[in-house]
């Protein structure tokens, strides 16, 4: 005889009845235990069913057979509950939020309520690093604070297995990365507002520590013109120290700044100018940038 497949009637091979005109089956208060009635529905089979497939990492099959059971016993908070859970796994957030809140509506359960809470805790957290990607993570840093709020807020009162105190670390986590984001976005729209040829990146800081440049600083930039590495080397010095070099390739400068060689045909010799600000934004923004007082020719 063939297999049965998703959409043939439950009872396929027997002659019975379809799926979505079988009884409603009994509740189940153990979320990953085998059942303990005599005669479990079949609800609840293809609950057991959707539950050992997702343990076996088939979440899509796991899917199909909680909604036949969904289909079977639309009341059952325990089939609920392992919907969300399942679509947890599937990264479905918002319908995974839905579904706890179903089963929270049909029966309270402190543990749904922790498992809403540790699901809202990961989409807090997925959503975090996903702003990182982006150019302006703002909005979506924003919804991670609400989603963090609504994790905290799902931990229940008593008998919860979760620590409040990691939560609230997520949440100064974002909160943090909120005023970081903003302050990047804000320093960015300031070196918007001046033109380019007025900016300049330093680099090489890593080999010039013994200078700590500070917004305002006074510097000099001192063409290098025998520099056996590049003719168009342009030198930074705060005082008689020498803090770097002006970037002179599209990986060492920020790309709202000069290189060295588009700076070199303003002046002869070497130029006034003063540190700007350290713009910076995880590992691929990390810039000090320069700006141009004035030009010796």
């Amino acid at each position: 005889m063939d297999e049965w497949h998703i959409g043939d009637p439950v009872d396929w091979g027997d002659g019975f009845m379809d799926a979505q005109n079988w009884g409603h089956g009994g509740d189940d208060d153990d979320e990953d235990e085998s059942f303990t009635t005599s005669r479990p529905s079949k609800s609840d089979e293809y609950s057991k069913k959707a539950w050992d497939l997702y343990m076996d990492f088939k979440e899509a099959e796991a899917l199909s057979y909680i909604n036949i059971a969904l289909d079977l016993d639309g009341g059952n908070s325990k089939h609920w509950n392992r919907k969300a859970i399942i679509l947890e796994a599937m990264k479905r957030y918002v319908e995974s939020e839905e579904c706890y809140d179903r089963s929270l509506r049909l029966a309270f359960s402190p543990l749904v309520c922790d498992n809403k809470a540790r699901m809202l805790y990961d989409w807090a957290s997925n959503l975090l690093e996903e702003s990182k990607k982006l150019s302006d993570g703002t909005l979506m840093l924003e919804d991670a604070k609400r989603t963090c709020l609504r994790a905290i807020n799902a931990l229940p009162n008593t008998n919860s297995e979760e620590d409040p105190q990691k939560y609230q670390r997520l949440m100064e986590s974002v909160d943090f990365y909120i005023d970081y984001e903003r302050k990047f976005q804000t320093n960015l729209q300031i070196l918007k507002g001046f033109d380019k040829s007025e900016l300049f990146t330093i680099t090489g800081r890593d080999h010039y520590r013994n200078v700590n440049l500070t917004p305002g600083m006074t510097l000099r930039l001192v063409r290098e013109h025998d520099n056996e590495f590049d003719s168009d080397a342009i030198a930074v010095y705060a005082g008689d120290e020498k803090a770097g070099y002006v970037a002179n390739s599209s990986y060492t400068k920020f790309n709202l700044t000069s290189s060295a060689s588009e700076l070199c045909d303003r002046f002869g010799y070497c130029a006034c100018g003063k540190y700007f600000m350290y713009l910076d934004r995880y590992a691929d923004i990390q810039f000090a940038i320069g700006m141009i007082t004035d030009v010796n020719r």
